[in-house]
């Protein structure tokens, strides 16, 4: 089903109304982060579905060419986050290329909302890139997406759980097999997602689970390292190399991180299209190995079982489109055989 697989977020709705600031209070905004400085260009980029963000050319002949371009971002989503996301972007900086965060507030004029002042990075976004490239440059890409996950999976923490801005866990995850399984009845029985996926394939997943839930527990799946938890092809960003080549620019978005577990972002990074590409998942594997990450044997299972959770959550949100409920019955029909 190639089409259904490649309709996967392209067709996912917005959760949250695009904002529309006022010039004069993104001018404030600029006037105290860049003293001097003004604004030439306000342009609205795309691709978020909750977030809202800006490309900003400034004129300032004391910035630098490659500052004078700068990312606004407003957090509606979940607020909270946005303190944990700029910490994040910090702590990972010295291994991740992520971009540098230049200026932060906590409400600006017009909707009360935290925003940060952000490096804008060059770039090509790896699901518009893919479809264009061979399978031997495709592998090539994949190397670099496979170390870029093993340095994001390099910082370790003392237990899985979630986090705030001292990027310290302290909800515990319950990833053994009544863990797994009460969380499902939750999220299923309890709310709204069993009702979205239907009954049938409702129990079905159940039934999977039951057999096959037991390889979250590995000592793999279980290890406590920092997990991106949307890590695919709109948050990955490459740049092509004037010898040639592709290079990681950036790893964007990083408000859904945790310390959970390599198979999380393992299980986001194959869904379709990009994990059905043989050449590129060689390169990811690859690369992840060479960077000095083990990939034992039943990764591939677990990695498949965390993603499952992933659409379970996805479809048990309050707000929960058609596409996304297409989208995650599609992709657990897929993963459970049914």
């Amino acid at each position: 089903m190639p089409g259904v697989a490649r309709s996967l977020r392209e067709k996912w709705s917005r959760t949250r109304a695009v904002l529309e600031p006022r010039r004069s209070s993104i001018e404030a905004l600029v006037a105290r982060a860049f003293p001097g400085a003004g604004i030439v260009a306000v342009e609205r980029t795309f691709g978020g579905l909750a977030n809202t963000n800006f490309r900003l050319e400034l004129s300032d002949s004391r910035l630098e060419p490659s500052g004078k371009t700068v990312l606004l971002r407003y957090w509606q989503r979940d607020q909270q986050q946005a303190a944990k996301e700029i910490a994040l972007l910090s702590f990972v900086g010295r291994r991740v290329p992520v971009p540098a965060v230049l200026a932060t507030g906590d409400a600006d004029p017009d909707f009360g909302l935290p925003f940060a002042f952000m490096q804008w990075i060059d770039g090509e976004r790896l699901d518009a890139l893919a479809p264009r490239l061979a399978p031997a440059a495709l592998k090539d890409v994949g190397r670099e997406v496979g170390g870029a996950l093993a340095a994001i999976h390099g910082f370790a923490f003392e237990r899985q759980g979630f986090f705030g801005a001292d990027l310290v866990p302290r909800d515990d995850l319950d990833m053994d097999m009544r863990g797994i399984v009460a969380w499902l009845d939750h999220c299923l029985r309890e709310g709204p997602g069993g009702e979205r996926l239907g009954a049938a394939l409702t129990e079905a997943l159940f039934a999977f689970v039951a057999r096959e839930g037991h390889v979250l527990s590995s000592a793999w799946s279980s290890q406590p390292t920092l997990t991106h938890s949307d890590f695919n092809g709109s948050n990955v960003l490459l740049r092509e190399e004037p010898e040639g080549g592709w290079r990681i620019a950036a790893i964007l978005d990083w408000e859904f991180a945790f310390a959970g577990g390599p198979s999380f972002d393992f299980g986001n990074l194959l869904r379709p299209p990009l994990g059905d590409e043989a050449a590129f998942m060689s390169g990811v594997t690859g690369g992840y190995r060479a960077a000095g990450k083990q990939l034992p044997e039943g990764w591939l299972e677990a990695s498949r079982l965390a993603d499952l959770l992933s659409w379970v959550d996805f479809v048990s949100q309050p707000v929960c489109g058609a596409a996304v409920i297409k989208s995650a019955r599609y992709m657990i029909s897929r993963v459970i055989g049914g």
